[in-house]
């Protein structure tokens, strides 16, 4: 039985003197486009809605102070869950939005 599979495996592997053609590779391309797609869509959505400090820290570049001073004057809302501080991703992207400075673009 062992000798009957090595032999299978030696037909279905390349050796050196084989060429590999173009539509080998077109093939070869479909299928990774068709899995990367297939995981794609089989995922759930990338961005959470809800962020550890430690997340939000790496995110907006920051301290643990900073992001301590943000909760406590409240500019960043946040829930407290069994220790566990989580912050709603709408909620940084709108103290983003406020913070914004306008440009002067255009302007003369």
């Amino acid at each position: 039985m062992e000798r009957m599979r090595g032999r299978d495996e030696a037909k279905s592997s390349l050796s050196l003197d084989q060429l590999v053609t173009l539509a080998d590779l077109r093939s070869v391309r479909d299928e990774l486009l068709a899995a990367i797609t297939r995981t794609r869509e089989s995922s759930p959505d990338t961005a959470k809605k809800w962020l550890k400090s430690s997340e939000v820290r790496k995110l907006l570049n920051i301290s643990p102070g900073k992001l301590l001073a943000l909760r406590a004057s409240r500019q960043l809302a946040f829930v407290r869950l069994g220790g566990v501080i989580y912050y709603d991703r709408e909620d940084i992207e709108a103290m983003i939005q406020k913070a914004r400075t306008p440009t002067l673009i255009g302007k003369a």
